[in-house]
């Protein structure tokens, strides 16, 4: 009996796309490649004949219209998420929308909403979430290894790699580091920590100079670094600082409790390191401790994220990541833009008439 094949249809012919996604609808044996869109004809002629999918069209709503579609990536850049989800949504097919979900919160409520009202998955692009480091620290919180949560710091740094100019631009991209790195850590922060209940923030932008593939972006105009303080609904307090203006790569994210801590550091090929002082443990495990851990590779990441969607829809599995979750990301880091702009502490969630704010 052969198995059934979800089609699977990309809009957006673009780096994402090329990279993480089809190579790995390609190798997942439920999931055949029926189509791609792109604005560019020629990008969506070259992309369909490298992947050997039959179909390729300039217009995604063509793409909605070919029933053989059940499916879609949407991997557009990050401003020209919003209608094609809505449009996938009312054409009957499942989602997974990369991140950011879109860049205003109306949007965001539009394409969550038509996914409810259509009774499709809607999933995001979030890899990390699939990653061995993320999916054991929380269990280890979830487990009370460290007590009550009281704290969480972020630091994150590096030189800034991107590839092409539209993320350097905010009607585009939305914002900089805060919106496209920031974003993956503001979906970290709600899932282990809960919801964010006061957030201040500011940022800057250091290098006067921008390149993207290692050309010149003369309008590029968002920031490149951000620094923020977090009141969590718990009691919980936190700091986060990123920027991508940084000479070096270097990070790291701390989580404090009452019973220890725990600590993941730059890479995570050896696992995150915990610190425990709970008295029903033996004397040799109290301290800190590093757990061993081999991370998944990148690509495996984002092999689970698409196999999440796959899975969602031929066999009825629950969704462990949303479009809602998305939108609460987007939530978050709109509420930083808007503390850096009125120098004022911003109370999450974030009141109808500041809803459509951002970079």
């Amino acid at each position: 009996m052969t198995e059934r094949k979800l089609g699977i249809g990309i809009i957006g012919a673009g780096g994402i796309a090329n990279g993480a996604h089809l190579p790995n609808y390609a190798r997942n044996p439920r999931a055949r490649l029926v189509a791609v869109a792109d604005i560019n004809p020629e990008a969506a002629r070259a992309t369909a004949e490298r992947w050997g999918i039959p179909n390729h069209y300039a217009d995604y709503t063509e793409l909605l219209a070919n029933p053989e579609v059940e499916a879609v990536s949407v991997t557009t850049w990050a401003g020209a998420h919003a209608d094609p989800v809505i449009a996938a949504a009312a054409a009957g097919k499942h989602i997974i929308c990369e991140k950011p979900i879109a860049t205003q919160l109306e949007d965001a409520d539009a394409m969550v909403a038509a996914a409810a009202r259509a009774g499709v998955k809607f999933t995001m692009g979030y890899q990390p979430r699939f990653s061995l480091l993320w999916n054991t620290v929380k269990r280890l919180l979830d487990e009370g290894a460290i007590g009550d949560v009281q704290a969480l710091n972020i630091s994150s740094t590096a030189p800034s790699a991107h590839r092409t100019p539209w993320f350097l631009r905010k009607a585009q991209a939305g914002g900089g580091v805060l919106m496209d790195w920031g974003i993956y850590t503001a979906f970290m922060i709600n899932w282990f920590m809960g919801p964010v209940e006061r957030v201040y923030g500011t940022y800057r932008r250091f290098r006067k100079d921008s390149y993207a593939g290692g050309e010149l972006v003369p309008d590029a105009d968002v920031e490149d670094t951000v620094a923020a303080t977090l009141q969590f609904k718990s009691g919980a307090v936190g700091t986060w600082y990123s920027t991508w203006a940084a000479t070096a790569r270097h990070g790291y994210t701390s989580i404090d409790g009452s019973l220890g801590s725990i600590q993941m550091r730059g890479g995570a090929s050896e696992g995150p390191s915990l610190f425990t002082t709970r008295f029903d443990e033996p004397e040799h495990l109290r301290g800190w401790r590093q757990l061993p851990l081999t991370e998944l590779q990148n690509s495996e990441q984002h092999y689970r994220k698409l196999d999440h969607l796959i899975k969602a829809v031929l066999d009825d599995q629950p969704l462990v990541m949303t479009g809602a979750d998305g939108r609460d990301a987007l939530e978050l880091v709109l509420s930083i833009y808007r503390s850096a702009e009125t120098a004022q502490p911003v109370k999450l969630p974030m009141v109808r008439e500041l809803a459509g704010v951002g970079r």
